[in-house]
């Protein structure tokens, strides 16, 4: 191959490639978003709740159905692809309260539309996903 075309693909494949942006770059949380919580095991879904989560500024606040009654407040970080929650919440008796289901820790996510999918995967293998919807 001549030196000129080498060079033109060289070129080429650098301007296609620098112009990919980042999708997972700025992107903004911020809404109401209602839908489910479901823990997963090995043995399949353990729990499945509906949840509503307020999402604004980097602050937000959960609150699942009243069968479980499961409250979360705190601050949420984008990063690359994972949003990472910090709840605040005090939860002094956890006997009462199911804390399953908060907001808590690192996520990966994906963004389709209106519809925002959480998922982490803790130590014994649990799988913690939200399934919302604006």
């Amino acid at each position: 191959m001549k030196p000129k075309g080498l060079f033109f693909i060289l070129l080429l494949s650098l301007a296609v490639g620098g112009c990919k942006k980042d999708k997972k770059e700025n992107v903004v949380f911020d809404g109401n978003y209602s839908g489910w919580f479901f823990l997963s095991n090995k043995s399949g879904v353990a729990l499945k709740d509906s949840v509503v989560i307020l999402m604004q500024s980097g602050q937000f606040s959960s609150l699942t159905s009243s069968s479980t009654l499961t409250t979360g407040k705190g601050t949420y970080l984008i990063n690359g692809g994972t949003a990472t929650f910090t709840n605040m919440e005090a939860f002094p008796d956890n006997l009462s309260v199911v804390t399953t289901a908060v907001l808590n820790g690192s996520y990966t996510y994906a963004i389709k539309g209106d519809s925002l999918l959480l998922i982490k995967t803790d130590a014994s293998q649990n799988i913690y996903t939200y399934k919302l919807a604006k």
